[in-house]
């Protein structure tokens, strides 16, 4: 799958780097990281020399036009730090440093949560779960440990402010604390449900990745102990939660328990990651790609598909890893 998906995504890149719809919408940002991670460098950094020429500014943000459109009023640090972290993890330290002291700028500066919006487009100073993940995430890897401690400190806020788990999971926070009052036409942003289909189901498993890594560097147990409470909402969940036209964010799902499993070689996560292998392999077209959930996109893009295909490679990658450490794990364990 990982190999299919691979081959698809590279079909779709100029020999200058350029990824097919650029000039449409941004849904290439993932393409380092993911083709870096997945033993295609020289691709990973033609793309990530593109997107130095024509998506980034000299201050490392978001060029206006298509590079920025999509992400202006929905996940405004999202992008931002995945690209940092495509370029630290190839090694170019120079754009990973700019875009990342870019993106600290719209870090809460309170609370620790990432902005879901960019500042001209901003109104309640609302912060969401997965962006802040995200941004979690890729200070650990670049080493910022205050900034990663910030998001910690964000989780535990958030995580201790819960009035309805496990049934529902509020994601979103202002200066005021946590949102619990939601509007139905933010529903889909800021609640999880998990007794409903239609529901952002990626929100528990991004949460555990970040919470499996800040555990790893810093020793917190408190932290992991979470992402294993966070992983176990998926338990009680709807089986809705495996329709792939209308539930694409279980696939956080596998990235969780992938990084998770590695500091917590637990049977429930190896569980869960071969669930998600089934998952993976019924939603992939036969040509290599995956799409988007058609209920929030009901015509979609080959451009869409290429921002899905580029995130379920890296993590199916991240899985096979897991995978392998827990099966020398296991066999240390039975030899002993």
């Amino acid at each position: 799958m990982r190999d299919l998906g691979i081959r698809w995504l590279l079909d779709r890149i100029g020999d200058n780097g350029e990824p097919a719809f650029a000039n449409q919408h941004n849904g290439y940002y993932r393409l380092p990281w993911t083709l870096a991670f997945a033993g295609q460098r020289e691709a990973g950094a033609c793309v990530l020399d593109w997107i130095e020429k024509f998506t980034l500014t000299a201050e490392g943000d978001l060029q206006p036009g298509p590079p920025r459109a999509a992400w202006t009023r929905v996940a405004a640090t999202y992008p931002l730090t995945i690209i940092a972290h495509g370029a630290w993890v190839l090694e170019r330290y120079g754009t990973a440093t700019t875009v990342f002291d870019t993106v600290r700028q719209l870090q809460d500066p309170e609370s620790g949560g990432a902005y879901w919006e960019r500042p001209e487009a901003r109104t309640d100073g609302r912060q969401l779960l997965f962006p802040t993940a995200q941004l979690g995430l890729t200070a650990l890897t670049m080493g910022h440990i205050g900034v990663a401690e910030h998001v910690y400190s964000w989780f535990k806020a958030l995580l201790a402010s819960q009035p309805e788990l496990p049934s529902r999971f509020y994601v979103g926070w202002t200066s005021n604390g946590l949102v619990t009052d939601v509007p139905d036409s933010d529903r889909y942003n800021l609640v999880v449900d998990f007794s409903a289909p239609r529901q952002a189901f990626h929100n528990p498993g991004i949460a555990a990745a970040f919470l499996a890594r800040y555990a790893d560097r810093t020793g917190t147990t408190s932290a992991s102990d979470a992402a294993r409470d966070l992983l176990r909402l998926y338990d009680g969940a709807t089986p809705q939660l495996f329709n792939y036209r209308e539930s694409t964010g279980v696939c956080k799902l596998g990235f969780g328990s992938s990084m998770l499993l590695e500091a917590v070689p637990e049977h429930f996560l190896v569980n869960n990651i071969l669930r998600m292998t089934q998952w993976y392999r019924e939603s992939q077209t036969p040509q290599g790609a995956w799409m988007p959930r058609t209920f929030l996109r009901p015509d979609p893009q080959e451009w869409h598909a290429i921002e899905k295909t580029a995130e379920h490679v890296l993590w199916v990658s991240m899985m096979l890893v897991a995978l392998h450490t827990y099966e020398r794990f296991a066999h240390e364990e039975t030899t002993a």
